[in-house]
């Protein structure tokens, strides 16, 4: 009877094991995509509010991105101007970042908890280079990454259907809109 239960219990604990090691081979935004998928689906969090929760993974994963790439260059970088708009990213990203966390909160969305593997691998791609390569790549990826983001706050902003996450997205455009064109402005020193 003592091998029985002993070899289930080392059933149950490799087979736990072994369901824990393929979820933790899910990229953050994928996993916190299925957990706001399984609240729809218990009605945990409303099915109105679809597309106002991809845009809440989507927007905490750009802006966590933000700030470790800032934050990268804030290491990495020995131009005064790349490094001084890198310290207004890791400001106003953070900031924008617990600001969406706590409206996530109030509505049990769940947010990614790190970088999806997409922006890790941007992350590796750019902490691998140093000098002008740095810098030029940076500010390229600054600017692309501020104008997919102006368009998708926009977007949200006239269709999304949460009146909070909408509101918040509105108020957020200025500093984004500021942001790119900081963006632009640093992309054009940098690649003289």
């Amino acid at each position: 009877m003592k091998k029985i239960i002993l070899a289930a219990t080392l059933f149950t604990t490799v087979s736990f094991i072994a369901c824990n090691n393929s979820e933790n081979n899910t990229d953050s935004t994928t996993a916190a995509k299925d957990a706001n998928a399984q609240k729809m689906d218990s009605s945990v969090i409303s099915d109105s509010i679809k597309s106002d929760t991809k845009f809440a993974v989507k927007v905490a994963n750009g802006g966590m991105t933000e700030v470790e790439l800032s934050k990268l260059a804030i290491a990495k970088s020995s131009n005064q101007d790349v490094t001084m708009f890198a310290q207004m990213m890791v400001k106003d990203h953070s900031k924008a970042n617990d600001e969406l966390k706590a409206l996530a909160a109030s509505k049990n969305i769940t947010l990614p908890a790190t970088i999806n593997d997409d922006s890790q691998k941007t992350y590796n791609k750019l902490s691998a280079e140093s000098g002008k390569d740095f810098d030029k790549d940076y500010s390229d990826i600054m600017v692309d990454d501020h104008k997919s983001t102006v368009d998708l706050f926009k977007k949200e902003a006239n269709d999304g259907s949460d009146s909070a996450i909408k509101a918040w997205a509105t108020a957020t455009i200025p500093t984004l809109e500021h942001h790119l064109e900081m963006a632009d402005s640093l992309k054009a020193r940098v690649h003289k």
